[in-house]
């Protein structure tokens, strides 16, 4: 790494703390000797750093003292974060729903609010999202000046670095919105804010809290399947926290250019096949045509939902098995390409149509029929079940890491 050589002295200080607290919240507890050696750094160079960041309260020792094989005779405490020490709030917004997390350091949720008023006003969904955040911060008897970070993410494409949402779907006309601004100003929250796609949000939230499903992957993708489709890709995750590589528009893939219109233009996108709104859709198609008797009786005379169609194709409702296969097919061939072109070490997919075993087993079998025959080994793939809260942890992870990035830049 070998940040200590250097012309501008302020700004390699601050990449050295910002790579030693990094490595801390990583590996910890872990010893100073190993963070030295980790990092190429010299052992005052850590030292240094450390102590600073003991004396502000955020990495304390813990556990008993170990030999340090460095240094014959001394013992040597390991360093680990302080869970306690800061607080981060996620927020995730969308048009049918909100959802608000308080997070400690360390991911542990100290706190959770939904609303799922149906409003597609966006105004409307900040002043809801605002009285959540304020509710949760009352909740856990903390103010705004108590909170590190916050990260807010929404779908739709949007610029990260300045906080704005460039285009959503047409069904909610919010592009060009000043996300990060219009939070601040609601919230009356001065502290950082950061602001991304939903499905990138998840990516985060993955990166740092789901570590031992990740293991030592250099690379990893996640497929999140809801209103709409995307699978962000997270680079060089094994040395450092990764780069979440743009939205991962996956759900706008041609599947059939003759296919039905979809929504951001075209025909025979994956969103038009394997959308949960895709699909329910269908199946109020299928059930205004006189289809799908058990989940008619599933559904009592209202609107379908993902859960009765699921539990219909369990009792063996032909219909509701037609409406899975075709959704499992195109995201089979879907997630075959996205392998075959990036092949990432990992892929995580969360989407309820993948509540049921069977469906999975479906899905995976279609994959391995269409990935390359050289890379068929090459990726691991993992099914996350679907948390309504697991965007505003993501949320709140995209914070931390801002938080984790920036140590020591802002002393």
């Amino acid at each position: 790494m070998q940040f200590e050589q250097g012309a501008n002295s302020i700004r390699v200080k601050a990449a050295n703390q910002a790579a030693i607290l990094k490595t801390i919240y990583r590996c910890g507890p872990v010893k100073r000797s190993e963070i030295a050696r980790r990092l190429e750094l010299t052992l005052p160079t850590i030292t240094t750093s450390v102590n600073g960041m003991m004396a502000r309260g955020i990495v304390r020792e813990t556990g008993s003292a170990l030999p340090d094989e460095r240094f014959v005779g001394r013992r040597a405490h390991p360093v680990d974060i302080v869970p306690e020490s800061r607080r981060f709030i996620g927020l995730e917004i969308q048009g049918f729903r909100r959802t608000v997390c308080l997070l400690d350091y360390r991911g542990r949720v100290l706190c959770k609010r939904e609303d799922r008023e149906d409003c597609r006003d966006y105004g409307r969904n900040l002043e809801l999202a605002g009285e959540m955040v304020a509710r949760a911060l009352e909740a856990c008897r903390i103010g705004l000046e108590d909170v590190a970070g916050m990260g807010v993410c929404i779908p739709g494409l949007v610029d990260r670095r300045r906080g704005l949402l460039e285009e959503l779907r047409p069904s909610l006309n919010w592009s060009r919105r000043d996300v990060r601004g219009d939070v601040a100003a609601l919230t009356g929250y001065a502290g950082p804010i950061s602001v991304d796609n939903n499905a990138c949000a998840r990516a985060y939230g993955a990166q740092l809290f789901r570590r031992e499903e990740l293991g030592d992957a250099q690379t990893f993708a996640y497929l999140f399947i809801n209103v709409g489709i995307a699978c962000p890709l997270v680079l060089n995750t094994s040395g450092d926290f990764g780069s979440v590589v743009g939205a991962g528009e996956v759900g706008y893939m041609v599947m059939d250019p003759d296919g039905p219109p979809c929504d951001g233009g075209g025909r025979g996108s994956l969103e038009c096949y394997s959308s949960d709104a895709a699909v329910l859709r269908r199946c109020a198609e299928v059930m205004a045509a006189g289809g799908g008797p058990v989940l008619r009786r599933l559904c009592g005379g209202g609107a379908p939902t993902m859960e009765a169609l699921l539990e219909a194709q369990a009792a063996g409702d032909p219909d509701a098995e037609e409406i899975v296969d075709r959704a499992v097919r195109m995201l089979g061939l879907a997630v075959a390409n996205i392998n075959n072109f990036a092949c990432p070490s990992r892929m995580l997919i969360e989407g309820k149509l993948f509540c049921r075993q069977e469906n999975r087993e479906r899905l995976l079998a279609l994959v391995r029929q269409n990935l390359c025959q050289a890379i068929r080994a090459g990726t691991a793939f993992i099914f996350v079940d679907p948390d309504p809260f697991s965007g505003a942890v993501g949320a709140a992870a995209m914070a931390i890491c801002r938080d984790l990035e920036t140590y020591g830049s802002t002393d």
